[in-house]
């Protein structure tokens, strides 16, 4: 039996492809006919009235060519294609998008010269896509449309937060390196507040001892006191840090501090809104029940990878998260296999962590045997879960079903044996 492809299918040739290359202030489009034969590229503004005036275009070209439909073709070129591919599917319109990859790699193939023009990249996608070379673009609609941006924007909160704690963690190691042996987290909110007040050995030794201690343990909700005050104060006494310039650190250290507390509350703020919009997907709660699985990693999967009913099989979604097998090999040389992470990558990230963590609950069973008994690398192992928890929510999405430990491990033992 042949393994089934996931290559879109060739364009009819009684369609007209309509190939769109766009820019932040217009949109140049070339149409191809079912002979081959290219219409002259026309540019159009990124307006409404460059839609409207697009729109009758395309229309008198399908007109003359007496063609029984149309079909657009776009490359995703940020979020600058949104709005037209929005446009068109409002209007019921079928639009496709070709990866900038493939048109980069066959534009010197068209013509044979390396030339580049917005007319000629409009003219390769069209032919790239009647050729079956694109994917159906899913504009993510309602609640999906919410969680790629709250996703996108959790991941920019996460990377400042990264940042300011990398920077906080310099000048803590400069002034007063003791702190961070004192507490696990430095950007807990018992050293955040501690920092505001005394963030330098001499600061610390100039507070009182009972506000030293009544600061901590309320920042910490009584669960530290006045035993890590006083090692607080014998950390100071004896501590390594520099002198000179210390007003600038004391300085930095606090404009950090507030810059932390204010990404730490945007992201929580994230957070509550991306729990708010997966209580409108209808299958969220299917996806939740698998245990260990959070609801900021389901909402940031949806999010990325958009509403799980569009995909046919579970390899479709493999693909989309770039998960998806390749290898070079040629003659007697045998390339070795390996992810192609062409996909969504913050998707990954997210399947990442979230295959760690079930790789000690309901998804130990394939690690342990790919690890221990298949002797692989763990890593491959963790991404062997991550396609196998794609499978597992594509199923339960599909069958419309809570996730069930039990029958789940009795199929994993019926694949070991």
């Amino acid at each position: 039996m042949r393994r089934r492809t996931l290559r879109c299918p060739i364009i009819q040739s009684n369609l007209v492809v309509i190939g769109v290359d766009i820019a932040k202030t217009e949109l140049v489009a070339v149409g191809q006919l079912g002979s081959g034969e290219e219409t002259k590229a026309r540019k159009f503004a990124m307006s409404r009235a460059g839609f409207l005036a697009f729109e009758a275009w395309w229309k008198l070209v399908v007109s003359k060519a007496q063609a029984e439909g149309v079909v657009f073709a776009l490359e995703p070129t940020g979020h600058y294609g949104t709005p037209l591919a929005t446009w068109l599917q409002d209007q019921g319109l079928q639009v496709c998008l070709v990866q900038p990859l493939h048109t980069n790699r066959v534009k010197e193939l068209y013509d044979g010269t390396r030339r580049k023009t917005d007319a000629k990249d409009a003219a390769v996608i069209a032919d790239l896509c009647r050729r079956g070379v694109y994917k159906p673009w899913r504009v993510p609609r309602g609640a999906f449309a919410a969680l790629r941006v709250l996703a996108r924007r959790r991941e920019q909160l996460v990377k400042q937060r990264s940042q300011a704690t990398n920077r906080l963690h310099r000048h803590l190691d400069v002034v007063f390196p003791e702190i961070r042996e004192l507490f696990a987290k430095p950007t807990s909110a018992t050293v955040l507040a501690l920092l505001e007040e005394a963030c330098t050995p001499d600061e610390v030794r100039a507070l009182p001892f009972l506000e030293l201690v009544g600061r901590i343990r309320s920042a910490s909700r009584g669960q530290l006191g006045e035993k890590r005050a006083q090692e607080l104060l014998a950390a100071a006494e004896t501590s390594i840090g520099i002198a000179d310039g210390v007003q600038a650190h004391q300085l930095a250290i606090r404009q950090t501090v507030t810059e932390l507390r204010q990404v730490l509350e945007r992201l929580l703020e994230v957070e509550q809104a991306m729990q708010q919009a997966l209580t409108e997907v209808p299958y969220a709660m299917r996806m939740l029940s698998i245990p260990k699985l959070g609801v900021i990693t389901v909402a940031t999967l949806l999010g990325e990878l958009g509403d799980l009913r569009a995909y046919r099989h579970a390899g479709q979604l493999i693909k989309m998260a770039g998960l998806d097998l390749v290898e070079s090999s040629s003659g007697q040389r045998k390339g070795k296999r390996h992810i192609s992470r062409r996909g969504r990558r913050y998707a990954r990230q997210m399947l990442y962590l979230a295959a760690l963590r079930l790789g000690g609950g309901v998804l130990a069973v394939p690690r342990a045997r790919m690890v221990e008994h298949n002797r692989k690398e763990p890593t491959k192992a963790a991404v062997a879960n991550m396609c196998r928890l794609l499978r597992i929510l594509h199923a339960l999405v599909r069958d419309d079903r809570d996730f069930e430990a039990g029958r789940y491990a009795a199929l994993e033992v019926l694949v070991a044996a």
